[in-house]
């Protein structure tokens, strides 16, 4: 079920607390025109003006079973965001990984991937893109507005409409382990592999050089110049 709200702190704060409750299923959705305290990855903010986005988490029960790659959620919902841009983009939006949404280079909004408490294994996705908005926080930053692309209500609730369509899909994919198409779908759409990389893990380590590949787990390969290190959990800056 899609539930939309005007305003509320953050989606995936919302779906939890509605968890927690017991008063959540699997597959419920919500949407927000306005996130208060909108929330990126490694906490970090994610800001927008009210009516200028695109805000959605859908709440998802898997089995908790040790051979399933959860990693590869958070990767599948930018994956279906992208899919759910191109019959408006064409091939203008990209990933950078793990969970940027890129339009013409800049980024167009984010994915937040959190897994809650439950005998098994209930997963928050979120994804947030700039829609409407003309005046953006940053300047690699970018709305469909910006890109001369079409935002009205109708075209918005398409893009809502195939993205619900597309996670279904790849959040099915992980729970059947058909992983290799993941990850040969996410080799053609993510512009990280081949360019220069700033990661930096969740405990604050930095580390710079060329992202090589993304591997079958969907961690990222930087080759330093001395070594190749493997990162997961982390984010990663085009430099």
């Amino acid at each position: 079920m899609l539930r939309t709200v005007e305003s509320i702190d953050s989606t995936n704060a919302e779906l939890a607390r509605q968890w927690d409750a017991g008063a959540a299923v699997d597959g419920d959705a919500l949407r927000a025109h306005h996130q208060s305290s909108g929330r990126g990855r490694l906490g970090r903010s994610f800001i927008d003006t009210p009516g200028d986005a695109l805000l959605v988490s859908v709440l998802r029960i898997l089995p908790a079973r040790e051979d399933l790659k959860a990693g590869w959620l958070t990767l599948g919902t930018g994956l279906a965001m992208v899919s759910a841009l191109r019959p408006l983009t064409g091939d203008r939006v990209a990933l950078k990984w793990p969970n940027d949404i890129l339009l013409d280079g800049k980024k167009l909004g984010g994915v937040l991937g959190e897994l809650l408490d439950g005998d098994d294994m209930p997963v928050v996705l979120g994804c947030g893109i700039n829609t409407t908005a003309t005046s953006l926080p940053v300047p690699h930053a970018i709305s469909l507005a910006s890109a001369g692309l079409a935002c009205d209500d109708e075209t918005v609730a398409e893009i809502l409409d195939r993205f619900r369509a597309e996670l279904d899909i790849r959040v099915d994919m992980v729970i059947d382990n058909r992983i290799a198409e993941l990850h040969e779908e996410l080799t053609r759409v993510c512009v990280t592999p081949g360019r220069s990389v700033r990661v930096t893990t969740v405990d604050g380590t930095v580390t710079e050089g060329t992202a090589a590949e993304i591997d079958i787990d969907g961690a990222l390969l930087v080759h330093t110049g001395t070594e190749t290190v493997r990162v997961a959990g982390a984010d990663a800056d085009l430099i």
